[in-house]
């Protein structure tokens, strides 16, 4: 038997619909080949300006007869060109199937594409060099994300359950979020389906054909999940093996001169300015890094509370950001959009004050610049005394502050992410019915 893999990347819209994971879905289904290994769908460089909506993409890992590469193209090919939203101009579909082992350079192809903005014309040269099949559409760019696909290297690994109905619907979404809620508490290994306030977070606004997507640690506890919610209009499903919620996209940086525009970064920093807010209720401050260079960092009013935990930041404080780089451009300075942020060590808060009078007890005042303090009761002056520095206790203490759920983006690892030990991986990955 030989491995095969699929890689498909840009073929839905944000606006008209579709999903390049349903288009995943249909053609593990008319492939009719062995799944080698669960569907993978990979999230890439969230930073880059003209994604779709999470820059996803999918890899199907499959098992059949040798020389059958060129069928496997064909079907795929037709199953792009069939779904497509192609009228969307940010629609530009990459297609990529590679027979046998990934080469190593493909492999590399995918940790840069979590980090950088690549080139269309470097994937159109590694597949060819990779004895690829492959083909893109438009203006070609899908390809790099399909080639990054099938690249993917998943050592940290989240699931999740993905439930579509027929991508020719468009209409209203039957899903009963009661018993979404009710299911969240009786599978510990799930998560980002609902949030802490109560708000449910997995099905998706869009027109699109996910009905809605359980996340979790345990393949089978999500599809259990799944099982238990009341919804209608069910086509089919995917157990999807993601680089979700992993921190796939975050990479540690020394200093600030080596930060580059559109990666994500993990650094620690000095906060260098207060707090504080500017037009549209965002909150932003800026970092030094320990050579002095400095970097502005902003939370966005989206992200609620967060902004509030980290107005609580003042100069001194030692931090370690996580964030998105964005470019500076003709309105706005290059900045972090900050994903969350670890206090590593807190400044100590001073308040200066005047001492109490030594004979009455109220409180001295300041006679002026280079002049010694006066009471402000008894009138009695005291060149003796010193204004006080009194320590003042803080809100804020070591560890992470994140934003709300309803913030965070697909590759964003939170803190509270549950634990599991041993996973079975075995079982069914998609099917008609749960």
């Amino acid at each position: 038997m030989t491995r095969y893999h699929v890689g498909i990347d840009c073929t839905d819209s944000a606006t008209l619909g579709m999903c390049t994971t349903y288009l995943g879905a249909v053609l593990l289904e008319r492939l009719k080949l062995k799944a080698a290994s669960h569907p993978e769908l990979i999230r890439l460089n969230p930073n880059i300006p003209w994604k779709t909506r999470g820059n996803g993409a999918v890899c199907l890992r499959l098992e059949g007869e040798e020389g059958i590469r060129e069928e496997i193209f064909r079907i795929s090919e037709q199953a792009v060109k069939e779904l497509s939203v192609f009228e969307d101009p940010q629609t530009n579909p990459g297609l990529v199937v590679l027979e046998g082992d990934v080469p190593n350079a493909v492999n590399g192809f995918y940790h840069r594409a979590l980090h950088e903005v690549l080139d269309t014309q470097e994937a159109v040269r590694l597949a060819s060099n990779s004895n690829a099949l492959f083909r893109g559409w438009k203006n070609r760019r899908g390809l790099i994300g399909a080639l990054a696909a099938v690249g993917a290297e998943l050592t940290d690994i989240t699931n999740e359950v993905v439930v579509y109905r027929s991508g020719e619907d468009k209409g209203p979404k039957v899903v009963d979020e009661a018993s979404i809620i009710k299911a969240a508490l009786e599978h510990p290994s799930t998560f980002f389906n609902v949030s802490r306030d109560g708000k449910v977070l997995c099905i998706p606004r869009s027109p699109c054909p996910v009905l809605f997507g359980i996340r979790g640690m345990d393949p089978k506890d999500a599809l259990a999940m799944a099982s238990n919610i009341d919804t209608e209009g069910i086509e089919r499903w995917v157990l999807w093996a993601t680089n979700q919620h992993t921190d796939a996209h975050i990479e540690e940086t020394r200093d600030i001169r080596s930060i580059r525009d559109h990666s994500s970064i993990r650094m620690v920093a000095m906060v260098s300015s207060p707090p504080r807010y500017e037009r549209g209720s965002h909150l932003f401050f800026e970092v030094d890094d320990d050579r002095g260079d400095s970097i502005r960092c902003g939370a966005y009013e989206p992200t609620k509370g967060f902004r509030k935990e980290l107005s609580e930041l003042i100069v001194g404080d030692a931090i370690r950001i996580f964030g998105g780089v964005r470019s500076a451009d003709n309105d706005n300075p290059r900045v972090v959009n900050l994903e969350k942020v670890e206090v590593l060590s807190p400044a100590r808060k001073v308040e200066i004050t005047n001492p109490p009078c030594p004979r009455c007890g109220a409180k001295m005042g300041s006679m002026g610049k280079g002049q010694p303090l006066r009471c402000k009761g008894c009138r009695h002056v005291d060149p003796s005394l010193k204004k006080l520095e009194i320590t003042v206790m803080r809100s804020i203490q070591k560890g992470m502050m994140e934003p709300p759920e309803d913030a965070w983006r697909h590759l964003f690892k939170p803190s509270s992410l549950p634990e599991v030990g041993t996973i079975d991986q075995s079982g069914p990955y998609f099917g008609n019915r749960l």
